[in-house]
């Protein structure tokens, strides 16, 4: 993939995170489930500066964005069940931190001010991803639960950024080269960091489309509790 085409899907994909509006609020432990005009978009404004173990969970329901309030955002895909373990952020110095836990599904990351200062880490049931700004894109997948070996897959494309590192069997590898992805399966160490072409990329952004994206449909839930997002 020549560097022209890198620039144009880029480009494509920050156009592809800007604001949709829906009306949802959550709570600790809610699943993603309020009503909307369009029920395959749901976007989540987090109006406050801390938010602990907030569970997101898509199984069988649409596309959920959230924005947080050190301008980073979290798109997950349908199917996916992922933690907001903790966000802090202090708007004085502009720092804080960001960790998830990603069991199943697919989700986008764009990195804030938050992710400028420190590495904000993904952990999923093979590797912990770990990112300094910029955008990434993380598949997880998991075996069946009784699995003994504990298999299942991480798959990390890191689009723009600082730096981007998987680790697992207690190996890391990193990259900083955009368009590139890296990989984990079962115990194994994680691949060395391989270019992506166009195709591949957009096979796990379609997971992330919604349709009528961008039409307004409600308000966007805030709140000023330390870690709950309330409807207004």
């Amino acid at each position: 993939m020549t560097r022209f085409s890198h620039r144009l899907l880029l480009v494509a994909l920050i156009a592809a995170t800007g604001t949709g509006c829906a009306d949802v609020a959550a709570t600790p432990q809610r699943q993603a489930m309020a009503p909307t005009a369009n029920p395959s978009s749901r976007e989540l404004l987090v109006g406050h500066n801390a938010m602990r173990n907030e569970r997101i969970d898509t199984i069988g329901k649409g596309q959920v964005q959230l924005l947080f309030a050190d301008q980073s955002s979290l798109s997950v895909a349908p199917g996916s069940e992922v933690m907001i373990n903790e966000f802090l952020y202090d708007p004085l110095t502009q720092t804080g931190n960001l960790t998830a836990t990603v069991t199943t599904g697919v989700l986008r990351y764009v990195g804030g001010r938050v992710s400028k200062q420190r590495d904000v880490a993904f952990y999923t049931p093979t590797a912990v991803v770990s990112v300094r700004g910029g955008i990434v894109l993380i598949k997880a997948e998991r075996d069946a639960p009784l699995d003994p070996g504990g298999g299942g897959k991480t798959e990390v494309l890191f689009l723009s950024g600082d730096r981007m590192c998987l680790t697992a069997s207690e190996q890391t590898r990193c990259t900083t080269k955009s368009a590139t992805a890296i990989t984990n399966e079962g115990g194994e160490p994680p691949s060395a960091p391989m270019p992506v072409t166009t195709e591949m990329i957009e096979a796990l952004l379609s997971n992330l489309e919604a349709a009528n994206w961008g039409a307004p449909t409600g308000a966007l839930a805030q709140s000023g509790e330390p870690s709950r997002a309330g409807r207004r």
